[in-house]
């Protein structure tokens, strides 16, 4: 009984103790607590590779209203999805050089059709195109390449003793004179062949949707050859090799330059979607021509050429349509125009007066068009 008196005892006295000691604080609670001695840093105990973490962490009582890195801009309709990994694409493109500059080869006959250098329409010519490249988030490093082999494309008159050109009437070289007036035939080749090589940058825009903006450099080399033969033989028994002649231009140009542009794209369907981009270089045409006139017989008359730097430019622009046909794989199918400006063209280094042996030093455009068609894969 009394271990019981006095347990009862001891609690109604800490109860009144705990009251009197309540009574002693503040209205306001009680007060706080001493500063911790030592040095400030992060709390005792917790590792020092927390400490940057603790401290951008919101405290209770405080919101954390930054925007998170990963969140769509006003523009955007979800967000841009972060991934590193590899892509590329293999497939065919075609290019079909514009008409050579108008230049009167023959002077026909009464029933013969004329020949002009404007009327050898060259070909759709394909070749092959290949992009790889690195896509780390929203950074893309591209390496893209198309080569199209050398094509030929000819016209021909045809009329025996009837055809006659003004090339040769004045300044002809021994054994030449005469060679393109009354002739039986004279047919005009034009070959051609481009390359195309780049290093790009892309960056996916954050601001609009499927929108890239592309730097980098670009190497674009064009190679003409162009001849103008003429066969003096009446007839193709016996014939006289010292009565053929053919005057021979090339032009080597090889364009270097920094590039920009942008790509966009737009889906309009679950599988399909359609974009377009445009890009162009500025930088320098190293270029050099040749021009020589040899009899079938390997008499030479004369060779000479030039060769020069100047400014050159590349401006391209596509549309195409994309077809999903895996979720990693599309088809893409489109349609590309490509200005060459600052280049040497083998249809102006002829010149009527066989006394100018070095060919022109004149500098113009060329323009190409054709369709493409490739597979892209995302590795």
């Amino acid at each position: 009984m009394k271990k019981r008196l006095a347990g009862l005892f001891l609690g109604v006295a800490f109860l009144f103790h705990g009251n009197f000691a309540f009574s002693q604080f503040p209205s306001g609670g009680p007060l706080p607590e001493p500063i911790p001695l030592g040095a400030s840093g992060p709390a005792q105990g917790m590792p020092q590779s927390f400490g940057p973490m603790m401290a951008g962490m919101p405290s209770d009582d405080q919101e954390d209203l930054s925007i998170s890195s990963r969140a769509p801009s006003a523009f955007m309709e979800e967000p841009y999805i972060f991934e590193s990994t590899y892509y590329g694409s293999v497939g065919a493109r075609a290019l079909m050089r514009q008409n050579p500059i108008s230049l009167q080869v023959t002077t026909p006959g009464p029933t013969l059709p004329g020949q002009n250098f404007n009327g050898i329409n060259p070909v759709m010519a394909w070749g092959p195109q290949v992009t790889l490249g690195y896509i780390f988030n929203n950074h893309m490093f591209e390496f893209y390449g198309f080569y199209i082999p050398q094509n030929s494309k000819q016209i021909s008159s045809y009329a025996p003793g009837q055809v006659s050109s003004p090339f040769g009437a004045t300044g002809a070289p021994a054994g030449f004179a005469g060679l393109f007036q009354n002739a039986s035939s004279i047919t005009t080749t034009l070959n051609d062949a481009v390359g195309n090589v780049e290093f790009n940058y892309r960056r996916a825009s954050n601001a609009i949707k499927d929108f890239e903006f592309l730097f980098g450099l670009r190497y674009f080399n064009m190679f003409e050859n162009m001849i103008v033969g003429t066969d003096a033989n009446q007839t193709s028994l016996g014939a006289n090799p010292a009565l053929e002649a053919n005057y021979y231009t090339r032009t080597n140009n090889n364009l270097l330059g920094l590039q920009m542009g942008y790509e966009h794209n737009m889906r309009v369907l679950k599988h399909l979607g359609i974009g377009s981009f445009a890009k162009g270089s500025a930088g320098v045409n190293w270029w050099d021509s040749n021009v020589s006139l040899v009899r079938g017989d390997k008499l030479v008359g004369f060779q000479g050429g030039q060769n020069g730097t100047t400014f050159g430019s590349v401006v391209e622009i596509a549309l195409y349509a994309d077809f999903l046909l895996l979720e990693r794989c599309r088809m893409r199918a489109g349609y590309n125009v490509l200005w060459a400006f600052g280049v040497s063209e083998a249809s102006q280094q002829f010149n009527y007066n066989f006394s100018q042996t070095n060919g022109s030093n004149q500098i113009g455009t060329t323009f190409f068009g054709g369709p493409s068609l490739d597979f892209q894969f995302l590795f």
